[in-house]
């Protein structure tokens, strides 16, 4: 007895070191396959931006050896077509001291000129037969000119002139513009996401969305988030000055509201190429926080539009669950008959009503799961029982056979589920054997 008493405690001790080894495997296992689920969910995300970085540089190559080598050959027709002209001017106003006329022959030299398309700098560069008009299509600024194309901010800094390069770009841009705002919304809606979450962490409660505090809390959500949106403008436009040394703080400040509206008026562009990624890097952010705008100044006009409408055809909604669209009377019907209703009482209840009185905050009446009391349930559905379901956690009523014997509680032990039967008790009681059980059915 004695020592019976001294193997207790150490059994006990065993048990409960198997338990905790066995919730710790176990708690490990869940993290895991919590981290496995987000890494999945993230690479799809990653999988999406790393294309459009992708694609934004596969276009800025095109665009660089479409337009890069015909560029060369476009400065030297100018420069010979501009010597031309000059040659020419000179040669009239020679032979004339009428001021009339050296005025109109001054006019039409310097209209052909401007027909050219050419900068001062590079009309003085003509001049000098020794020197190269720089480019305008480098790889940088080609890749600064396929993010434009892709924002729809569109400086015009840089056109193309050749037939081929209009026709890439318009094909470019039907895929690109779509792929790109459709990047910049995901990140922007990541970006709202993490604003909210912060501003919960903060004030250390959970942010609801209830009845006449929704408006109010959705304005100030736009509040918060145009805040950040003029904040970081503020920021940016004094940190962009460091290189573009020719913006003051005012011009910055202009040229962001213009790049990040991607209303892209053209007359103040990014100059310095090798600050190009810092400024692309600033304007994408800013397009992040634009959408994010956007989207919470929608969910305000949305919440005015709907205001004091009622709910109708819930049945009818379509929603998105799991990268999947379906119906809301698909997902109610889902849902119930997988917790046993008959499709007969699915029928019963007004969806409309009860989602009513659920944004009301009214408890909708309870209904039995498994109604056998309904005289005529049987004769339209039988029961529909999810058999993975676990019985000893079920609240409701249900009527289950009789205790099997050993024998044939071994068989049942190795099935999927338990044997469950779904007649009435007074049919139950008409088939069972004279020993209290079912007939074997398998015999």
């Amino acid at each position: 007895m004695f020592s019976l008493r001294r193997k207790i405690p150490h059994k006990t001790s065993v048990a409960n070191s198997t338990i905790t080894r066995t919730s710790t495997v176990s708690n490990s296992k869940c993290a895991w396959m919590k981290f496995r689920n987000v890494l999945r969910i993230a690479l799809g995300h990653l999988a999406l931006y790393c294309f459009v970085v992708c694609y934004v540089f596969a276009g800025a190559w095109v665009f660089h050896q479409l337009e890069g080598e015909n560029e060369t050959e476009l400065h030297d027709k100018q420069r010979e077509y501009a010597m031309n002209l000059k040659k020419d001017v000179i040669a009239k106003l020679a032979t004339t001291e009428n001021v009339a006329e050296i005025n109109e022959h001054l006019r039409m030299f310097l209209r052909n000129i401007s027909n050219l398309h050419i900068s001062l700098d590079n009309y003085l560069i003509f001049n000098e037969p020794t020197q190269i008009v720089p480019k305008r299509w480098t790889f940088p600024s080609s890749v600064l000119f396929s993010f434009t194309i892709l924002t729809t901010i569109g400086y015009g800094n840089v056109t193309p002139h050749t037939q081929q390069c209009k026709v890439f770009l318009m094909i470019y841009g039907a895929f690109g513009i779509p792929l790109f705002l459709i990047t910049i919304a995901d990140l922007g809606r990541f970006s709202k996401t993490a604003i909210m979450a912060l501003v919960q962490k903060v004030s250390k409660r959970e942010l609801k969305k209830q009845s006449d505090e929704h408006l109010l809390r959705e304005i100030a959500e736009v509040l918060l988030v145009a805040g950040l949106f003029v904040v970081f403008i503020a920021i940016g436009s004094a940190v962009i000055p460091l290189w573009e040394n020719q913006l003051t703080y005012f011009d910055s400040v202009y040229f962001s509201y213009m790049s990040l509206t991607t209303i892209g008026l053209g007359d103040i562009v990014p100059r310095r190429m090798d600050f190009l990624l810092p400024t692309l890097i600033y304007i994408t952010i800013g397009l992040w926080l634009t959408t994010a705008l956007v989207e919470q100044l929608a969910d305000v006009f949305r919440l005015v539009h709907y205001a004091g409408r009622q709910v109708t055809n819930v049945k009818g909604i379509t929603v998105w669950l799991g990268g999947r669209r379906l119906s809301m009377g698909g997902l109610i019907s889902t849902v119930c008959r997988r917790v046993g209703m008959s499709d007969n009482l699915i029928n019963q209840i007004n969806w409309d009503r009860t989602v009513i009185d659920a944004l009301d905050g009214k408890m909708p009446p309870t209904l039995p799961i498994f109604p056998w009391h309904f005289t005529d349930f049987l004769e339209h559905d039988p029961p529909l029982i999810d058999l993975s379901i676990d019985l000893d956690q079920m609240d409701g009523s249900f009527y289950c056979s009789k205790p099997l014997s050993a024998k044939k509680q071994r068989r049942a032990s190795q099935m999927s589920a338990p044997a469950i039967s779904w007649m009435r008790p007074q049919e139950e009681a008409r088939i069972l054997d004279a020993d209290g059980t079912f007939p074997n059915i398998d015999a």
